[in-house]
Order: C-alpha cells, then structure tokens, then sequence
C-alpha cells in the first residue's frame, strides 16, 4: 500500500477489543487511472483536514473536497468554547476543495446541494466519501451519489455506546440508519465501537475496513519533540513536585467536569505530592465550576480557557495525566489520543467511545463508572502511584498505542476501500 502502511485489526480476548497492528509493506505501483474520490464534509475540521491532505499526496487517489461550509475557518460562536473561534486556515492547503455554501448545513432544504450535483458531475468521482449521517448534508449527498451512480462510502463516529437509549428510540434509531446504509456500499470503522455498530445492524464484516480516528498526529509530533515541561506550571504558580490532573474540551453538561472537580477537592495530595487540576477549554458551565472551587477554598483548580492546537503542547508537556470523565454522546474522545501522543496516560468514563482502543488498564490509563467522583478520585491515586514506579514505562506505552491511530493509517485505510468498490454504474457527462 502506498506510504508503505498495512492496518491489520486483530481480535483480543473475550471482550471482543481491537488491537491494531501496523505493518511495514512494500507501497504498491500507482494505478494507471487513480480512483478519484470525492470527500463530502459538513466543514474544515482540524481532525479530518490531514487526512485529505495526506490522501492527496498519494499517487493512487485523485482528491477533491467539498464542504458544506467554510465557516470554521472564517470564525464562528461556538456555543460550546463560548469565545469567537477561527481555525487556521492551514486546514484548507495542500488539496483540491470547494464550499458549496455559506448558508446554515443543518436546515431541512440545503441550498449547497443542488450545487453538489453539478461540481460531482464536474469532478467525476469514482467513489465518494461521507463523514456521518447527520447533518442532513450527508443525506443529500447520498440522493446525489445514488442518481448519479456513485459508490459511497462511509467515516463517521458511529456508536451504541455513547448513551442511554429508550426501546423507541433505539427501534426509531436503528430503523432509520439500517436504510441509510442500505444506501451505501462501503464503511469504515473508526475503531472497535463503530465496527460493533456496523455490524450490528447488518453490516457483512468484508463490508467494513478500517480507517482509525486520528488527530493530526504530525503537528503533535512536531510539538512533542520541541516539548519544553515546566513553563506552564510556573505561569500558573504549580509546584514542580505538584500532581497534575489535566481536563482538556468543553465545560458543558456531556463532559461532566464537575465529576472532576469533585475528585480534586476531595484528593489534596497524593503520596505526599499536591495535587492541581488543570481545566483546558472553555464552555457555559465555567463560572459555575470557578465558583464552587472558591466556595471549596481549593486553590489548586486553574482555568486557562480555550487555546488554539498549535499551543497544546505546551499544555501536554506539563501534565501527569488527563481525566476524560464524560457522560454522553462522547463518540471518540480525540483529546485522548492528542494526550497519549505526549505520553499521558489517561483516565476516562465507560462513555467515552476511545476507552476499548486506547486504554489499557495500568499500562496508558484506567476506565471508570461515569459520574462516580468516588472511583475517578480512586483512580487518579492508583494512577499516580503507577507513574512514581513506572513513568517511562507508561509513556513509551501511550505513545506506542497512540501511533496506531494516526493520519497515515487512516488515509492508507480509505485508499484500500477504494479498491474493492463496484465501478461507477454510469458516465458522467
């Protein structure tokens, strides 16, 4: 395969968890005619703009993106961070794209597909590459796609685990999506949940490759090697010798960080270290959280707001840990591979999508019950205990585990879907 990676997925053990094995291969002479594959994303996104950069770099794949929206990139309110938030516009170079729109990618009527029809027929894809089922841009697509005879794939944070579902919810859930991917003809598991997802509902295990959800693994390499500890915690006042337990995404109701928070006034020190917090992100519960860590005379909680990717390694560098504790709709977690990549364990909820793939117990990190402040603080002790005797040890092992999830395998993994699709069933004029 080109770039020279094979990801093999391996079945580990009773539980049916994933372990992935990246192998070295001779890449493969390109295609006399390249697939040409057109990515149909909702918006630039700092997790997936690597991959279509790296796919476009490959001899086998001819790549054009289309977003429903650049507003990513131009600056937006999120809800979530709060503050205004503009992505670098680094996210848009070294491939082929286009916008379709500036108008909202959520409404029932989008007015970017009607223009997706023509810029398809344009382009002449022979395959074309979703990002979810929601928002309803994706649907339209697959209306788009399937008149226009175009094989269709899916990469989506698909999962059963990331909530609790009522019977109807889950019969209404299940029935719709059986006949949304009755519509397409390939699918790719992000990791050990999706592929669980996939296959049950329906989905034949020859039907589903793999492509693991990654950050851009590159740009965190960069910043793990230009690493420099210790600057953070003195512009914060922590101890050298202090504990630091790092929250990292956005202070709303799905992340639960007040489990957190409860953990770290109860757990003053650890092994005779103090123990800080560091609260990364920025959402609507953050005075709340600011508010009860005054009333719990706890000056040991830092909030340092939202920070841009490039700067996250300055975070990382001085962390011992990162606690995830989240209680719904947490598909993934991908601040928990950003995390690993700098040799942080991780402690997360048994909501969090990443925890069967990323997390192996005492090695890069511990799973605990969600919303129990009890068992985290049990953990985050064990944990620190684990890293007086074991540091190196667990870093090299976050670090490995994390390599298996990067850009390159996961655009190796949607190259290789391309070869076992159907040809496109007419020509496009």
């Amino acid at each position: 395969m080109a770039d020279g990676i094979t990801v093999s997925v391996l079945n580990a053990g009773p539980q049916m968890a994933w372990q992935l094995k990246v192998i070295a291969t001779p890449a493969r002479e390109p295609l006399c005619q390249p697939a040409r594959l057109a990515v149909v994303s909702s918006h630039p996104i700092q997790y997936q703009c690597p991959i279509w950069q790296k796919l476009a770099g490959r001899p086998d794949t001819t790549l054009r993106v289309f977003f429903g929206s650049d507003f990513s990139v131009r600056g937006y309110h999120d809800k979530g961070f709060g503050p205004t938030v503009r992505w670098a516009d680094s996210l848009l170079a070294g491939y082929d794209h286009h916008s379709l729109s500036s108008s909202p990618i959520n409404s029932f009527f989008f007015a970017g597909s009607l223009q997706l029809l023509q810029r398809l027929r344009d382009f002449q894809p022979t395959a074309c590459l979703i990002n979810g089922y929601s928002p309803l841009l994706y649907w339209h697509t697959v209306v788009v796609c399937r008149w226009l005879g175009v094989p269709l794939i899916i990469r989506a944070e698909t999962t059963d685990v990331d909530r609790h579902r009522g019977p109807l919810h889950r019969v209404l859930r299940d029935t719709v999506l059986r006949i949304f991917y009755a519509q397409l003809s390939g699918f790719l598991a992000i990791g050990h949940n999706s592929r669980q997802h996939y296959q049950r509902l329906g989905v034949r295990p020859q039907r589903c490759g793999l492509a693991p959800y990654c950050v851009d693994s590159d740009l965190f390499e960069q910043q793990y090697k230009q690493r420099v500890p210790g600057k953070l915690r003195q512009s914060l006042s922590i101890p050298s010798a202090a504990l630091v337990v790092l929250f990292s995404g956005k202070l709303i109701d799905k992340k639960d960080p007040f489990t957190l928070l409860d953990a770290i006034v109860q757990l003053p020190t650890v092994a005779g270290r103090p123990v800080h917090s560091i609260f990364l992100g920025d959402g609507n519960l953050r005075q709340s959280l600011e508010q009860k860590a005054r009333e719990s005379a706890c000056d040991r909680v830092h909030f340092i707001g939202w920070q841009p990717q490039e700067k996250l390694g300055e975070v990382y560098a001085d962390a011992d840990m990162l606690v995830l504790p989240s209680v719904f709709s947490e598909t993934w977690g991908l601040v928990v591979n950003e995390a690993m990549q700098f040799g942080v364990p991780c402690i997360v909820s048994d909501r969090v999508g990443c925890g069967p793939d990323l997390i192996r117990d005492s090695e890069t990190g511990f799973i605990f019950p969600h919303g129990d402040a009890a068992a985290l603080r049990l953990q985050i002790a064990k944990l620190a205990s684990l890293l007086v005797s074991k540091r190196e040890q667990i870093h090299a092992a976050c670090r490995d585990r994390v390599a298996l999830y990067s850009v390159a395998a996961a655009a190796a993994g949607i190259a290789e879907a391309l070869t076992h699709l159907p040809a496109a069933r007419i020509s496009l004029p």
